[in-house]
């Protein structure tokens, strides 16, 4: 099962708007990032300009920061390829290098999807291309929109920002630009043959994408102990002692599975939903307003990175579940061996190994 079963690949469009910017990019190539709305040809530009790349001997690279659609990695992640040869598709190209979202929106995850994408470019040019191809994704309305598109330029200053659009729609985007250095502009309308696809149909792919990702992928046991944690409150703070565990444990009516003092709160991992009024007699008590308590059974199925010693993240799993007295996590994952993995990074999404999203976690 690929994407394309979803007819992943769309009809080959181009004008002379797009023939000229190509041949223009190809000549004095850089880094060059496309913009623009959900289903305007983005994906379909950026292809046509790797492959005239290709054509030209220019070594390419493809940086894939349309978290939620991707084509190069699994959705939640930004990935990295070097185009070695023509391709009908994106997904064609093997992933070189990820960046670990975790989610499949960049709404909560500004921060990330501005930070990914630049690392992601710098990694690419430590990797020897000369070209280097941004696809971004379809979020340009609005202050969320134009906050994650206009840090995103900047972080990275691109030498070519190529705007697709069907009018006039993303000018405010651009004009903020328009006298930066490296910066130059390029407009150009939007493809004639870019068909606007339905919720269902993106969620569909993305379900695919997460399936052929999962599927028959092995277990892996991840000793606590040898790692540490990224973007959650788990594994961050010190041991609550017994004592107190214990009494939240009577307050709550609830047993407790976990729980550490993070800095001036308290984060713990119970058995099943606590009370709101005893976590208001705890908060009393520790003298708090501070305290995260979350149930054991949201970790399950939840996507997760897995990266090494130095951050880079090698590939990505599903946590399935931790045993928190013997202190290991059990995570699904297609990764060859568990043994170079010093960081999981927790997402926000969860996943079913068929692919299928059961939700979104708040921040902890």
């Amino acid at each position: 099962m690929k994407g394309r079963d979803l007819e992943s690949v769309e009809p080959v469009s181009t004008s002379p708007e797009w023939e000229s910017a190509i041949k223009e990019i190809v000549s004095s190539p850089g880094v060059a990032m496309v913009i623009g709305g959900v289903d305007t040809g983005k994906t379909n530009f950026c292809t046509q300009l790797s492959n005239a790349a290709v054509d030209a001997g220019i070594p390419t690279a493809v940086v894939d920061a349309d978290i939620g659609q991707s084509e190069i990695g699994a959705p939640g992640t930004i990935g990295m390829a070097l185009a070695d040869r023509k391709v009908e598709a994106m997904s064609d190209l093997k992933a070189r290098r990820l960046y670990f979202i975790g989610a499949t929106s960049p709404v909560r995850h500004l921060i990330e999807c501005v930070v990914g994408t630049k690392k992601m470019v710098d990694a690419a040019i430590e990797a020897g291309a000369r070209l280097v191809v941004v696809d971004t994704t379809g979020l340009v309305d609005g202050p969320i929109g134009r906050k994650l598109k206009t840090y995103k330029i900047d972080l990275v200053r691109p030498q070519y920002l190529v705007g697709i659009q069907k009018k006039h729609e993303i000018e405010s985007l651009l004009a903020p630009f328009a006298k930066v250095e490296p910066v130059k502009i390029l407009k150009i309308s939007s493809s004639q043959l870019a068909r606007r696809k339905p919720t269902e149909f993106r969620i569909a792919r993305r379900q695919l994408s997460f399936y052929n990702h999962f599927h028959n992928c092995p277990g892996h046991i991840i000793h606590l102990d040898s790692i540490c944690t990224w973007n959650t409150w788990f594994g961050t703070g010190r041991p609550m002692k017994w004592q107190y565990q214990k009494f939240m444990e009577e307050t709550l009516r609830c047993r407790i599975l976990h729980a550490e003092v993070t800095g001036r709160g308290i984060f713990a991992i119970s058995e099943r939903s606590c009370s709101s009024e005893g976590v208001r007699l705890l908060e009393e008590y520790f003298k708090t307003t501070s305290i995260t308590i979350m149930r054991g059974e949201t970790f399950t199925n939840l996507l997760v990175g897995l990266a090494d010693e130095t951050g880079r993240t090698l590939d990505v799993g599903l946590l399935q579940a931790i045993d928190f007295d013997q202190r290991f996590m059990f995570v699904l994952s297609p990764i060859k061996t568990i043994s170079p993995v010093r960081v999981v990074q927790f997402g926000s999404i969860r996943v079913s190994p068929e692919g299928k999203e059961l939700g979104t976690l708040p921040d902890f």
